[in-house]
């Protein structure tokens, strides 16, 4: 369904390719955007979950690299997740 995911890179241009990545044209709050997504997609919860456990515990794995415009913010959104889970 997703192809094949590369989770040492994260597009987080609009338009481009992944969970990460707004539609083109698309303007707005980021954050709300992802959570949105998250929320009602178990398709992106589950590749944003991922890419949380690798930034929470990298051990010998490639570093996530993101990259565009929303960068800082999509890097919090993912580290943010892993923690919320464990607590559940």
């Amino acid at each position: 369904m997703y192809g094949v995911i590369d989770f040492s890179r994260i597009d987080t241009l609009p338009g481009g390719c992944g969970p990460f990545a707004p539609p083109a044209g698309w303007q707005g709050d980021y954050r709300q955007y992802l959570q949105a997504r998250f929320d009602d997609d178990i398709g992106v919860r589950q590749q944003i979950t991922v890419v949380s456990r690798i930034l929470v515990c990298p051990a010998g794995r490639t570093a996530t690299r993101f990259l565009g415009p929303h960068a800082v913010a999509a890097r919090e959104f993912a580290r943010s997740v892993w923690p919320s889970i464990q607590r559940n």
